[in-house]
Parts: structure tokens; sequence; C-alpha cells
């Protein structure tokens, strides 16, 4: 008897918004000595989203994210997913030919990074964004939450399979694939 109700036409940043409504205060993200609420995660992920959207980010486009463990990570998938649009996991410890293999094929239209991965980078013709480097342009935009125009059925991420059987292949992940997990996780893992 494994059947639960989910929300099956949320996105998963839709089920964040409701979070940072609930708890705007509360710490959401701690990395080393940085901390984060919710409220200053989501207004930051906002503007991010809009500087995406502004480079053509949307719901099934594929931006590729290389930055390292950080409040940066988590800010641009979330800004990402903001925007509509879908992410692919480019790890800066893959080896280059890895890299060069993911963007292609996954045919990324942005690459979100930081300013020191760049070199980490293969040959694309993304449009390139710094995180770090360009936050001074996209802290321009409004903070407020925008409407992505994303269901359930739309991409979330694409992550790529270890190739360990031949060529790396893409994986497809929808949000109502991961909403399912978090609702499984839930009834399996005591939390308040």
């Amino acid at each position: 008897a494994t059947h639960k109700a989910y929300p099956v036409d949320a996105s998963v940043h839709e089920l964040f918004e409701q979070q940072v409504k609930r708890t705007p205060d509360a710490v959401a993200l701690v990395c080393g000595n940085q901390r984060r609420t919710y409220d200053e995660l989501n207004r930051a992920a906002n503007q991010l989203a809009r500087h995406l959207r502004n480079l053509g980010a949307g719901p099934e486009v594929l931006v590729g994210i290389c930055v390292e463990r950080s409040i940066d990570l988590l800010t641009g998938v979330y800004g990402i997913l903001k925007a509509g649009a879908a992410y692919v996991p480019l790890d800066p410890a893959y080896p280059a030919d890895r890299l060069a293999l993911m963007v292609e094929d996954a045919r990324c239209a942005i690459l979100l990074t930081q300013q020191g991965l760049l070199h980490r980078l293969p040959p694309h013709r993304a449009k390139i964004v710094c995180i770090d480097t360009d936050w001074g342009s996209i802290e321009r935009e409004p903070e407020g939450n925008l409407d992505s125009g994303v269901t359930g059925s739309n991409l979330i991420y694409v992550i790529y399979t270890s190739g360990s059987t031949g060529r790396p292949k893409g994986v497809m992940v929808e949000h109502r694939n991961v909403t399912n997990l978090f609702a499984g996780m839930d009834d399996c893992i005591p939390h308040s």
C-alpha cells in the first residue's frame, strides 16, 4: 500500500515559496559561517530568475550550473527553477571531457557559474552568467515572486549517468517526480 497523495501539478519552487510564507525569518541555509533565511534566499533567487529570463530562460530551457558548493549554488538552482527553466548540474570537479559532453549533449542555452570556474567550462555557445561577479547587475532586478508558468509535468533537471556502460546519457526529471519523492520521504523520516 504505497499510494500517497501529493501535489502532482505543483512545481518544487512553488512549494518552497509556501515554506517562505510560513517561516520567512527561519534559517533556510547554512554554509560555513554564512546563513540565509527563507526570505533572503527567495528574494535573491527571484532577482536571479528575472535576470535569467532576460537571457531566454523559461520552461524546458536547460541551464547548466557549474558552481562550487556554496550559498551561490543553492541560490543558482532555485533561481533557475523560478525562471521556469531546468538545471543541468555540472560539477566543477568532473573531468573536462565529461563536462564537454554534458554541455554539448544538453545544448545548454545558459551557463551559470562563478568567475573562478570559467576556465573549467568547455567551448560552448551558451550565454554566461557569473553569479558572483555579475551580482551587481542581478541585484537590480525586482525581488518579488514571479510566475514561472511551470507545472508538475515540466522538467526540473537533467542529470547524466556515469557512462560506465558507454556514453553518458541525460536523464530528464520532472517536478512531479521530485515532489513524489519528497512526499514519500515525509512519511518515512520523522520531522517537526
